[in-house]
């Protein structure tokens, strides 16, 4: 299933789980609820969303941290000051400020660097909603008709239900924003900002709706639990530097095994001397490089970075003499890429600029990348270790035999 699919349907599937459980329990009689299932229902949102912001902390997430904070602020508004008719002062005001807050908070989170919340910006980050919230009770309790004549206006004129023309259009660009981010970054974070743009806009329409808050906030806190724990699985189960599979995935994928497969040891010739000639920053980038092309010339195998400058290629279902063929054009494709040195001193800054100077920049070598291969089959039978263990005696061999080549156990 692609990345990109799953950061957009699960805010979706967040927010239409919460519609239909509202919908389920109102057809079921929560109109006239028990006071233990009204207690409940009115602090899940509270509970969920401060164990998102404790998980947020207790992973150096910052920004989803202070997101988390953003939205039990919000929920807690609701259920403090917005429970009366919004004709009456100051509920009006409250609902025409938060809906013109709320979307731009969440467009700022988009655009903050993800810090620890040990560092200025990600304290910054988690105080920025509980901070601008406080500043603004503070002025309307200095002066309580300062927002009551833009507050009526837009309650008077509204787009849907009660909310305004600017909030609507500010929800849109906002919404647009985070999708745009989601689909060109595909992170968790961008997918956490897109549900909560389209969660508050929805709740904050239907305001008027028994509970809807309560459920919507609930989704929300879901959703923000949800993407991080991915996150989490992300950083614990992929490469940081190649965005492969690590050796914990690969043990992991081990697990599921059934039947015949192969595994091939790829290795990075003359590694150490590409890091003492041109610099770890080169040699992060062909690993890059190698990791790219295992991916699209592996003909179905899963790519994993073993450690350093070590690669495995498992090939589910598939023996050693039908991987050998797909090894040797991963051999040559690694072989054929032309790595190009330029000087970073005399490269222009601005991209345009640097693709006309293309092939035309100061440069200080060529660089040809080589892999030697070792692949080993299970056969039917041998433990994975024993397997991985022959395709790293194959490497060996590969290597004494002169390196950029392919040898089976």
């Amino acid at each position: 299933m692609s990345p990109i699919f799953v950061r957009l349907a699960i805010p979706a599937v967040c927010f239409a789980a919460a519609l239909i459980l509202r919908n389920w329990f109102i057809s079921h009689g929560l109109n006239n609820p028990t006071e233990d299932l009204t207690f409940l229902l009115l602090n899940l949102p509270y509970i969920l969303l401060a164990l998102s912001a404790l998980l947020a902390l207790l992973s150096e997430h910052a920004v989803e941290a202070g997101i988390s904070l953003c939205m039990l602020c919000a929920y807690w508004l609701v259920q403090t000051q917005l429970q009366v008719p919004l004709e009456t002062q100051p509920a009006g005001q409250i609902y025409y400020l938060l809906n013109l807050l709320l979307p731009c908070l969440i467009f700022a989170y988009a655009f903050l660097p993800e810090q620890s919340y040990r560092q200025p910006l990600g304290l910054a980050a988690i105080a920025l909603a509980p901070v601008i919230i406080i500043l603004l009770a503070r002025i309307m309790a200095f002066d309580s008709q300062l927002f009551f004549a833009s507050a009526q206006q837009a309650l008077g004129n509204p787009v849907f239900s009660h909310l305004s023309a600017a909030s609507s259009a500010l929800y849109l660009i906002v919404f647009g924003v985070c999708l745009g981010l989601c689909i060109y970054r595909q992170q968790t974070l961008e997918s956490s900002l897109l549900g909560c743009t389209l969660i508050t806009y929805s709740t904050f329409g239907w305001i008027h709706l028994s509970h809807i808050s309560a459920f919507m906030f609930s989704a929300i806190g879901v959703l923000l639990s949800i993407n991080l724990i991915i996150s989490l699985l992300t950083i614990g189960y992929r490469d940081e530097l190649t965005q492969i599979g690590n050796r914990r995935a690969l043990k992991q994928s081990a697990k599921n095994l059934r039947g015949s497969y192969s595994v091939a040891m790829v290795d990075a010739d003359y590694f150490k001397k590409i890091n003492d000639q041109y610099g770890h920053d080169l040699g992060d980038q062909a690993l890059r490089v190698i990791a790219g092309l295992l991916r699209k010339t592996a003909d179905g195998a899963k790519p994993f970075r073993y450690g350093g400058e070590e690669f495995c290629l498992l090939f589910k279902g598939k023996s050693r003499q039908e991987v050998i063929d797909t090894l040797e054009n991963i051999r040559q494709a690694i072989a054929n890429y032309d790595m190009v040195i330029r000087d970073k001193k005399h490269r222009p800054r601005a991209s345009k600029q640097g693709e006309k100077r293309r092939g035309a920049s100061r440069r200080n070598g060529d660089l040809r990348l080589t892999v030697s291969i070792g692949v080993a089959s299970s056969d039917n039978s041998g433990q994975f270790d024993q397997v991985l263990k022959k395709a790293d005696k194959a490497l060996y061999r590969a290597k004494a035999r002169g390196r950029n080549r392919v040898q089976a156990a």
